[in-house]
Parts: C-alpha cells; structure tokens; sequence
C-alpha cells in the first residue's frame, strides 16, 4: 500500500511528479460510504484509482487514506478524537481531479450488507446498534434486516442516502412483522430519506425492509436499482437527537442547550453548555452522529408558550428565535418595532435542517391586518423568506406556522428578523480547472447583486502556485461586468501543480465573498476549487527520451 497525500483545505497539496500515459481518476462514489470513528475500512470505488500518482485530499485531517498498487480497494483510517460528520474527498493525480465525494463519520459499528436478503426468510440479522452500509444494485433490489427489540424500546431506522449524500435513490423503509405484516412505512422525512422511530409493543424479532424509486422519475413502475444506489441505514434503539433547542447560539457567547430525540440519557435529557469554539454543529460523546446548531450574529430567543397572536413574544430586531409548532394547528407569534423606510428579511429554516415543518411566516400591523406572507422562498423547498419593507413606524407581529397545520415535538424552527443587507454571491460553472501551458485558461465567474447590491467587485484568484498569473478584473455596478465576468489564467511558468485555491471577490473598505461551486446533487455549495497545471510538453518530451 502507499499512503495519500492528506490535507485540510487551507493547505495546498503540490504534485511535481510528471507521470506517462496516465488519465485523471473517474470515481464517482466509495463504497462504504461512511466508517467508524477511530477504525480502518477498506471501501471500493467506481473507478480506476491505482494509475500512478493518484493521490487522495480530504478535508478532515483525521481522516488517512492508502491507495492499492494493484487492486482497486481504498483503506481508510479515522483517528480516534475525530469529530462525527460529512466529509469531502476528492481523487486526483498529474492529469486532474474528480469531483468532491462523500464520506461520513460517526460512533456506531459499521456494517455492510451481505445478500442475499431480499426477503423475510433471508432477512440479515444486526446484532447491535450499527450503521449498515448497502445498495440496492439492481432493479426490482429489496433489503430486509432483522432486528431483536424488547417490548416498549424505541428502534430509531434512519436512512440516508439522497438528501446528503446526492445519491439517485428515493428511498422506502418499512417495520415488518417477524412474518412479513407491514407495521408502519415511511417515504420522505429528509428530503427524500426516510426515518422511522419504532415503539416495539412486544418483545421479539422485528423486520426493517429498505427499497427504492428513482429520485427523478421516469416511467419504470417497479422497485429500482443500480450500482450508485447506495444508502446507510441506521439501526439503534440507543440515542439519536432530533434537534437542539436553541438551534443557534450567539457567536463568540457560551450558552446551554437542550436535546430532543428518541433515547435520551439522564445526561443527554438534561440542558448541557456549548462552548463557542466547537461550533457549528454540536457533537456529544453518547451520539452517534451531530446535531445541527448554527452561529449568528445576535442573541437568540427560545419561544415558550403563550407564545399567541394574544400574548406575542417581544423581540428587539436583529432576532433569532428557535421554537417548536408543537401540536396541530399550533401558530407561535413575534411582537417586534420597526421604523417607516426599514427594509427587513423575515426568514425561516426547518426543511433545510432535516425536520419536518413546512414553514409559513405572516407579517400584521398592530390592527392584525396581514401586511405579507411567504411560504416556500424556492420553490418545491419548505423554507420561507419575506422581505418586508415598513412604511409606518410602530409595532408588528410575525406569525410562523406549518402550510398544513401539522405539528408536533419534531416541527422545530428558526427564524430571524434582520435588516435586509445587500450581497453578492459568486458563481463558478466547475470546481475543478485543468491548466495546460501555452494555453490561457479561462475561468468563468458569475456575479449575483442581492438586495440592492451597487458596489463594485474586484475579483482575484487566491493560493496560486509559483509561477502560475491571473491578472484581477472587475466587475462594474453597471454593463456586461456586472453579471459575468472571466478570469484568464497562464502557467506557462509554473510547475505541474495539483491543489486547492479560492477565487475572492473584493469590495467596499474590507468586505469579501469567495466564488462557490453548487453542488445541486448535494444541495450545498462549496468554497474548495481544484487546480491541476500540466506538465510542459518539453518536460514530458525529456522523460520518453
């Protein structure tokens, strides 16, 4: 085996090898897709990854990996004060990068399906708490895993697969009788993945059963299958936490929080402080995985009943308020002051943050009279945002509420009250560019002026290798620039390079925004772009000679 080289992502990683009649690597996903924290596993690949030179970047440091001479098998090992979450890796030698792929850690066992378990009689037994590692690889591919439970536990079946990890399944899972009688199903809760949360009324052998649509429908009418339909199902009737509340904190403030979610301990029922420094994302030595807990700006309100258009809880904007629509038809409500001529964003999260509540936010004068509403701020996304320009000063309420007055523990929110601020965001089309010399590079940039951006931006290339030239441009309030600008990159004095750089955008007295890549299939975006320099051909000429 020979070792990766392993970085975090403020690190450059340089590759000066020049390697003959060799392709970048094509991998679209490992298999498993996750481990345990402080284990080795050994995952497959979709691709060829031994050409020579090849070369894994991650961004956990804690995370090392070992590439085969041979075969095609990838080792990898986690430190054991490794923190559980969603990692990125990226493959890549002298020839280029794939794109980022992803990789979970967490605190349960990992296991790894064993077929055949299509059916009740051949159902794979999971002896503990695990995460079990699958596919379902073919068409018409069902997978059934037996589980004990004694009579009033709680099985917690979470499935992951579409909604964070971007893989093409639109997942089903199932609670099953020892003799195949279907208890409950469950189809979306993230996203697509499903998660059930399973109350045994007796002792004995339950049956999870796990099985899958395309997540972009076609016109297959049958189960479906294929080689990238890969999926982690949980399985523990130990701790899992739902979501903290508060879910914020103030930056640079410790405060306490309190978990909800099946399972809990005596320790993990009770509120607990969050250091500052750990965030975002809270971790717990008794969870298998991280609740979402995000840092903003200013102090944050927790709402607690009443908390009714008659008794409204009075917060000072800018406002973060986390809350919960706890029973059917349940509407929590937000007296705040404002002046004529303030602009302000009225947003909510829950869908984005895997919960279920499909927010709602109203917006009345002090006569109750409704000024604005919104309801998805995407569309076919459960998020709200409304911007609410105030044309009197005086006293006004913010209702939240689910679109189908649904309610209960899970339906947790955060909301936030703040002053619109104009922005821009930069776009790239790729984040991984191939630089041949002699041959300028060009790196579109696409700029986006929210809320009344006028300021003018000037966009440069961060990290650049030795050697390697990008002269900045700018991008003008007004005209062509304003919306799309491209940066010419040469190497024709550089090194072959392999390795991360940002592309910054600058504006005002100190202000900047860094260009991101949207990764659609993972609905998230990412600052880390990827810049591999060709060798020279005379370089390449002096080795065959």
């Amino acid at each position: 085996m020979r070792p990766s080289v392993l970085a975090a992502p403020a690190l450059w990683l340089l590759s000066t090898c020049c390697v003959l009649n060799a392709a970048p690597p094509d991998v679209k996903w490992v298999f498993p897709t996750g481990a345990q924290i402080g284990q080795k596993v050994t995952v497959k690949v979709s691709g060829k990854i031994n050409q020579p030179g090849t070369q894994v970047w991650c961004d956990n440091p804690n995370i090392v990996f070992e590439i085969p001479e041979k075969d095609n098998d990838l080792t990898i090992r986690t430190s054991a004060d490794a923190r559980p979450g969603l990692y990125w890796l990226r493959f890549f030698n002298a020839e280029g990068a794939t794109a980022q792929l992803p990789f979970v850690l967490g605190r349960l066992p990992e296991v790894v399906e064993v077929e055949p378990n299509n059916d009740v009689a051949k159902a794979q037994a999971i002896d503990e708490s695990s995460v079990i590692n699958a596919k379902l690889g073919a068409a018409g591919d069902v997978d059934v895993y037996a589980v004990k439970v004694k009579k009033g536990q709680t099985l917690v079946a979470q499935v992951e697969a579409n909604w964070r990890l971007g893989f093409p399944v639109d997942p089903i899972v199932q609670i099953l009788t020892a003799n195949g009688t279907v208890i409950e199903q469950v189809d979306d809760d993230h996203g697509f993945d499903p998660m059930i949360a399973f109350e045994a009324p007796a002792d004995g052998t339950w049956l999870v059963r796990v099985f899958g649509f395309p997540a972009a429908p076609n016109s297959t009418i049958r189960f479906a299958g294929g080689a990238d339909y890969i999926y982690r199902l949980t399985l523990t009737t130990g701790p899992v936490a739902n979501h903290a509340v508060p879910a914020a904190v103030q930056r640079g403030s410790e405060t306490s929080v309190k978990l909800a979610g099946w399972n809990l301990s005596e320790t993990l029922s009770q509120p607990f402080k969050v250091e500052a420094g750990v965030l975002p994302g809270l971790t717990h030595a008794e969870l298998p995985h991280e609740v979402s807990l995000n840092l903003v700006d200013e102090p944050v309100s927790i709402a607690a009943e009443p908390c009714n258009a008659e008794k409204p809880l009075a917060v000072t904007v800018p406002a973060t308020v986390c809350g919960v629509i706890d029973e059917p038809g349940d509407e929590d409500s937000f007296r705040f002051s404002a002046k004529k001529g303030e602009v302000l964003v009225i947003a909510s999260e829950s869908r984005s943050l895997g919960l279920p509540l499909d927010t709602v936010v109203t917006v009345f004068d002090k006569d109750g009279t409704s000024l604005g509403e919104s309801d998805d701020a995407v569309r076919n996304e459960a998020d709200s945002r409304l911007v609410f320009s105030v044309k009197a000063d005086g006293e006004y309420t913010v209702r939240v509420r689910d679109l189908f007055e649904k309610g209960g523990w899970r339906f947790a929110y955060r909301l936030s009250i703040r002053p619109r601020q104009p922005s821009v965001k930069l776009t790239l089309k790729a984040d991984v560019f191939v630089g041949t010399p002699g041959m300028p590079l060009e790196i579109p940039v696409t700029i986006a002026r929210n809320d009344g951006f006028k300021e003018e931006v000037t966009i440069s290339v961060k990290d650049l290798p030795e050697g390697a030239t990008v002269e900045p441009v700018k991008s003008e309030v007004k005209g062509d620039t304003s919306k799309a600008v491209k940066l010419i990159l040469k190497t024709d004095d550089a090194k072959p390079f392999n390795g991360p750089l940002r592309i910054v955008g600058q504006y005002g007295e100190d202000s900047s925004v860094s260009a991101e890549f949207d990764l659609t299939t993972f609905k998230r975006s990412t600052e880390d772009i990827w810049l591999t320099i060709l060798p020279k051909k005379e370089e390449v000429k002096d080795k065959v000679d």
